[in-house]
């Protein structure tokens, strides 16, 4: 229990390193797992001038529900390798994470890692019933292949674009194999990947 905890200490994040980080990460600081552009009031949490972070979302998106809570919008500092596995608190082995994407990673490095997973079917007002995939799944697709897959060729990479899991296939169930990357120009859903927090809850069954 003692080893187990030793394990997985941490050392504390102080400003001065938060602020190399986030200079690192200019001219538009990302989370480096989805793209995601982080605004100014994370920004401002993230560096300690504002006890206040970003508010909940009117929206999300139904593949990954970021913004559910505040804390899922706010800067986090990840480990690339995991302090679990021996990874140090050192600025070649952290990168800027949404809050989100961080917590949805924790210590996997395999989408086969985590737990069984029973999101259902949801039930989409306008695509009708589809599967909800497995957090780490979306998580690893994009932060894997971080560049725009759409089949007419692409630039927009995970380094200036914020990317989004979408089906290969729009029939088919979203698992890994039919999980494919895509930016919001190119994106199957971007009409109807947005939705609200309390529609995705409610419409959501076993």
């Amino acid at each position: 229990m003692i080893l187990a905890r030793r394990a997985r200490k941490r050392v504390e994040i102080g400003i001065s390193l938060r602020e190399d980080l986030w200079a690192l990460g200019q001219p538009q600081p990302r989370c480096y797992l989805c793209g995601f552009l982080f605004g100014p009031q994370a920004r401002d949490k993230f560096l300690r001038e504002s006890k206040a972070g970003p508010p909940v979302s009117k929206l999300v998106d139904f593949t990954r529900p970021r913004g559910q809570l505040p804390a899922q919008l706010c800067i986090e500092v990840d480990h690339v390798i995991p302090v679990a596995e021996g990874g140090q608190t050192i600025i070649d082995n952290l990168r800027l994470a949404c809050g989100w994407c961080n917590s949805t990673k924790n210590r996997y490095t395999n989408i086969y890692d985590a737990t069984p997973w029973s999101g259902g079917i949801f039930q989409h007002p306008a695509l009708g019933p589809v599967t909800r995939p497995q957090p780490l799944w979306v998580l690893r697709t994009v932060a894997t292949r971080r560049r725009c897959e759409h089949p007419d060729g692409c630039s927009s990479k995970i380094e200036d674009s914020e990317l989004f899991a979408g089906p290969r296939n729009p029939k088919g169930a979203l698992t890994p194999v039919n999980l494919a990357v895509y930016c919001e120009t190119h994106d199957p859903w971007h009409l109807d990947r947005w939705i609200g927090p309390k529609r995705l809850a409610a419409s959501s069954t076993a």
